[in-house]
């Protein structure tokens, strides 16, 4: 992650558990420019063996939901921004920032 960044203790245990899974997983495309990957699970990881889900990085979306409820990369993001070189740093919310300027200008908004 980019060094100049400082993330809570939580996420980075988060992600380092997320890290060991991406020996069971493949990227099958990868579009770069578009920042859209297509990641196969090589083994059973989220209760099925061999599915292929879609990440948008830009967008922060992913097939199953979990990268845009967590806010921070999820496995197959990861398993993208690996296969691509991209620093991951830059999809993590605000949030999970440990420097207080980061997180000074976070809008709090209700649910409605």
């Amino acid at each position: 992650m980019n060094p100049g960044m400082r993330f809570s203790q939580t996420l980075l245990a988060a992600i380092e558990r997320s890290r060991e899974d991406l020996c069971k997983m493949r990227v099958t495309h990868c579009d770069r420019m578009g920042s859209v990957f297509s990641v196969e699970e090589l083994e059973e990881l989220s209760g099925s063996f061999g599915c292929s889900f879609r990440v948008r990085l830009r967008q922060g979306t992913y097939d199953c939901g979990e990268f845009q409820s967590l806010h921070y990369p999820c496995r197959h993001a990861l398993a993208s921004c690996a296969a691509a070189t991209i620093e991951l740093g830059q999809f993590v919310d605000p949030v999970y920032s440990t420097n207080p300027m980061e997180t000074s200008d976070l809008a709090v908004h209700r649910a409605r």
